[in-house]
């Protein structure tokens, strides 16, 4: 069974050697460089350059990460979980492996999101054969709004009868009349023929791939009553799964990134470190707090709503005030890339305009760890440090970085090095 990894571009070059996962059973690529194909078009590239015949589990895990940037230079999928002492990739894949070796003859494709943890506690039941077979989670309407929603006619079972993609309450509340709802946990099976299907309508006339969504666009085509019309694709058999004792966390942006792990782990309290050095006190009044391949020394202060990731050694004095975060990135052979950015949005120092921020030069290029820390400070008390330092882009960071020397320090930590 084949792994299909569709990652940052950055990261598919260095994947193997910094998580020492198996170049037989894992398969990497990014999407085409400078071209948006969707999670459809994405799925068709992925396949084509993989070359991988029999059964196959795809996980798209590249994206730019704008709304989790302490996980975005190294991707989300190889996020670390506590107390697990293993990546949220790894923690994935036994429900993912289980489902494909139940999955019925002529269902080769599994096609699931790099940035959840699903699991369940119960054994799963057979699969019946389908060409599109989904799995689904009973949640509360203001969940299901923010997802994809499989509908139901309450005399037709587990049938689909329509997909929607994250309805308003008002349409919710409408549905629920008629149908039973599910929603989409993004994990879908493909038939051979589903494939070919797919294949078909992500490409243009010239046979190139271009933009098409899975959910959105091939998705809304399924079903007895679908909300959009494609004749051959309302043809498609289609069978909805409960996930019976079914748990689904989503690891999207900062905040979820503690909320999931503390209901992943059955924690009340909400301060994580893993792979760091921490030599300052936590007290009640910290909460919200994850410190990750980094030295937090005596003379920092920590406060609520702070992620702390790539910090090197240091002997800084450093005051980090609610919904402050930092992220030290590597780059190059000995230099930094300092960024700070805030809890609920990234990046939001910058003050881009109409810019779009990810596109900013916002961020200072460092040598000396000493000057490191003065540029933290600087920007973390609101000054402009562009024209004292090299500056970079986060979308040249998430392109720059040097992933070995950021997972060489995380395992330097790990070992108590």
């Amino acid at each position: 069974m084949k792994i299909l990894l569709s990652l940052p571009p950055n990261l598919v070059g260095s994947f193997h050697e910094i998580t020492g996962l198996s170049r037989d059973e894992f398969f990497c690529a990014s999407d085409p460089i400078g071209h948006r194909v969707g999670s459809g078009g994405g799925s068709v590239w992925l396949l084509e350059r993989s070359g991988a015949s029999g059964k196959k589990i795809l996980i798209h895990a590249g994206g730019e990460s704008r709304r989790l940037p302490s996980y975005s230079t190294s991707g989300k999928v190889l996020t670390p979980i506590p107390e697990f002492n293993t990546s949220l990739l790894e923690m994935q894949l036994p429900l993912y492996k289980e489902i494909m070796q139940k999955a019925p003859t002529g269902v080769n494709t599994l096609i699931a999101s790099g940035d959840v943890f699903i699991r369940t506690s119960v054994v799963l039941e057979e699969i019946p054969y389908a060409d599109v077979i989904c799995y689904g989670l009973e949640v509360e309407p203001e969940i299901a709004k923010n997802h994809g929603v499989f509908a139901m006619k309450k005399d037709c079972g587990l049938e689909l009868d329509f997909m929607m993609q994250k309805p308003s309450l008002e349409r919710l509340a409408e549905v629920k009349t008629t149908h039973n709802y599910l929603m989409d946990i993004g994990l879908w099976l493909l038939s051979d023929k589903a494939v070919e299907m797919l294949e078909k309508r992500s490409k243009d006339a010239e046979g190139n791939i271009k933009y098409y969504d899975l959910y959105s666009d091939f998705g809304r085509c399924l079903g007895q009553h679908p909300e959009v019309d494609d004749e051959e694709l309302n043809k498609l058999s289609v069978s909805i799964l409960t996930l019976k004792g079914g748990e689904f966390y989503h690891y999207g942006t900062s905040r979820e990134l503690i909320s999931s792990t503390m209901a992943v782990l059955g924690h009340k309290k909400s301060v994580f470190t893993q792979n760091c050095v921490v030599e300052t006190d936590f007290s009640e009044k910290n909460s919200e707090i994850w410190i990750e391949n980094s030295f937090i020394g005596r003379n920092w202060s920590i406060s609520e709503k702070n992620i702390i990731t790539g910090v090197p050694r240091n002997d800084w004095t450093i005051d980090l005030k609610p919904g402050d975060c930092l992220d030290i990135i590597p780059i190059g052979d000995k230099s930094f890339v300092a960024r700070p950015y805030g809890f609920n949005e990234p990046f939001k120092y910058v003050d881009a305009g109409e810019e779009d921020a990810f596109k900013v030069k916002a961020f200072p290029v460092v040598d000396d760890v000493e000057e490191l820390g003065k540029a933290v400070n600087m920007i973390l008390g609101g000054e402009n440090v562009n024209g004292l330092y090299p500056m970079v882009s986060a979308e040249e960071i998430l392109n720059q970085a040097n992933l070995k020397r950021l997972f060489g320090q995380r395992k330097s930590y790990h070992d108590g090095v």
